[in-house]
């Protein structure tokens, strides 16, 4: 019989203990047919005895409330009209069935042999990966509604609602759309049913051929539509992520899971690469379930223009070569106009339309907190704003930090809020990334990251943005590490700095500082100084590369390479 005709009978009974002694003091049933609740049954039975106090802080029920009430032997029959032919369903069925059975006996009836089902059989079969399957546990999960829970009624109708859940489950898994196949797989272990679903497939012919590899994951449906993107370090272990343990997804991933028929996947040399792929494909496709990464986000870069007259220290979305200064990119908008702001007020700066015009002194200079080393003998404002910009210079934020101080001592909260605000956000911005003691044009460097224990990553950066990225071994040995000079020194000697940065440098530049910054502590660092000659460089990277030992990527203590963590 197909399961949208067939008549379930969902029973719950409160009772007075679950000794053969105690009696049954609720009982109710609802009707399931068609997808829907159809009929209820309903009432409170007289036990002949009282109700413990435990049972009545758990259901409310008092003994007063049965005085007056049926008796089983009154209730029972009725109970069995409206079971009819009905599949008999109950949460924890052995329960139910032996408080029934034994209350049946009591007045002379025979247990009726209708077909009988139990929820959470089905639950231990339909969603192993759940921690908690009993009736609590799954309103929780399908997030449904309840009133009256610990009622024979409230219960019974979760356990319908439950009982609707757990038969998508069976048809979207198994297949299973009849009566016959659903009461047979309540009865089998869960690996031993083979009537297998599209996920079941998935999990059994496609998982195991997945490689242990870092690289880009595709799913698509039945007909080739693409529904998500992600990258993995492992690839193999993330699509299992995704397959298996699917009851314990949120419900969107639980839909995104059951329509997955295909699945494609590009192994990439380094995680990096999978990272800079996967941003890639969805800005590009679209996939209907990434949420993520589907724009481009404005990132600003402060722009000082020092070759102006005079230097002028703006916002802008966009980076070109034209002879001024960038830093950044910011985190977007908000974030760049307040840092601008906060440059304006601890430098005195005066605007010019969209500008900030650096000209005059530094107010910091001679102070207490500043000693005019970022200046070079001049206390001009625009050599600290370029030391503060570069890393090297923290008297603006002591300057903050005092002036937050003063504020707050004079009652001034609001100043000491703002002034706090901006010290918060400097502090942030100044220390992201490794990279950011220069200007965006001139950073260049060979990073070094241990993504595994065997694997080192290499990426070359060129004016700022990841450029090439490869793979060797760890440790590397001699060949390797003259493959990987000769690699370097080939991309560093084709200039590739872009006329302008738009979204997709930008991208590109934020994905790299990420990385960076998830493997901070696997990390070295190797920065070509401005005018150094190739030669110089590519020795100092074969000197690093020689001194990398197993347990240990930090900078060598020579100082023949420069590095970060």
């Amino acid at each position: 019989m197909q399961l949208d005709a067939v008549s379930f009978v969902v029973v719950d009974t409160e009772t007075t203990g679950s000794g053969p002694a105690d009696r049954i003091i609720e009982l109710a049933a609802v009707r399931v047919q068609g997808g829907r609740i159809v009929e209820r049954f309903a009432t409170l039975i007289n036990p002949g005895r009282s109700v413990p106090p435990f049972i009545t802080r758990l259901t409310g029920i008092t003994t007063a409330m049965l005085v007056g009430r049926p008796s089983a032997d009154e209730v029972l029959p009725d109970f069995l009209d409206f079971l009819g032919d009905g599949v008999l369903v109950a949460h924890n069925l052995a329960f139910d069935r032996k408080m029934l059975e034994a209350e049946l006996q009591r007045i002379g009836l025979a247990w009726p042999g209708n077909p009988a089902l139990c929820t959470l059989r089905l639950a231990r079969r339909l969603l192993p990966g759940l921690p908690a399957k009993g009736l609590d546990g799954l309103i929780r999960f399908y997030q449904i509604p309840v009133e009256n829970r610990h009622r024979a009624l409230g219960d019974a109708e979760a356990t319908a609602h439950v009982l609707l859940r757990l038969l998508e489950e069976a048809r979207r898994q198994y297949g299973i759309d009849t009566l016959e196949a659903l009461l047979t797989f309540q009865q089998q272990r869960y690996p031993q049913y083979k009537n297998a679903s599209p996920l079941v497939r998935l999990r059994e012919t496609l998982l195991p051929r997945l490689p242990e590899a870092p690289g880009v994951y595709l799913f698509r449906d039945e007909h080739g539509r693409l529904l998500y993107v992600g990258k993995a370090r492992n690839l193999q272990a993330r699509v299992r992520q995704h397959l298996t343990a699917v009851e314990a997804h949120p419900p969107r991933l639980r839909q995104m899971v059951s329509e997955i028929r295909q699945i494609e996947w590009h192994v990439t040399a380094t995680e990096l690469e999978a990272l800079l792929e996967e941003s890639r494909l969805i800005k590009q496709h679209q996939p209907r379930y990434n949420r993520l990464q589907r724009r481009y986000r404005t990132r600003p870069f402060l722009r000082l223009a020092l070759h102006e007259t005079p230097p002028v220290l703006s916002l802008t979305p966009v980076l070109l070569d034209d002879g001024a200064e960038y830093y950044g990119p910011l985190p977007g908008r908000r974030q760049g106009r307040r840092a601008l702001e906060a440059l304006q007020e601890i430098f005195r700066l005066p605007r010019q339309n969209a500008h900030l015009v650096l000209m005059g002194r530094c107010p910091l200079a001679g102070g207490e907190l500043c000693t005019n080393a970022c200046a070079d003998g001049e206390a001009e404002a625009v050599a600290c704003v370029r030391r503060l910009l570069r890393g090297g210079c923290t008297h603006p934020l002591s300057w903050l930090e005092t002036q937050m101080r003063a504020a707050a001592a004079r009652l001034e909260f609001e100043a000491a809020a703002r002034y706090r605000d901006q010290l918060r956000l400097l502090t942030r911005l100044l220390e992201r990334p490794l990279l950011a003691d220069a200007s965006v044009l001139e950073r260049e460097a060979v990073v070094l990251v241990r993504e595994t224990p065997d694997r080192l990553a290499c990426c070359l950066v060129q004016a700022g943005r990841p450029v090439a990225v490869r793979a060797l071994p760890f440790p590397p040995s001699q060949d390797a590490i003259d493959a990987l000079v000769a690699w370097v020194r080939e991309h560093l000697a084709a200039k590739r700095s872009p006329a302008a940065y738009h979204h997709a440098e930008t991208d590109a530049m934020q994905l790299l500082a990420h990385w960076m910054h998830l493997h901070r502590g696997r990390l070295r660092l190797l920065r070509r100084r401005p005018d150094e000659p190739m030669a110089s460089f590519c020795r100092r990277l074969r000197h690093g590369l020689r001194h990398l030992v197993p347990d240990q990527t930090e900078p060598d203590a020579s100082g023949a390479s420069e590095g970060g963590a």
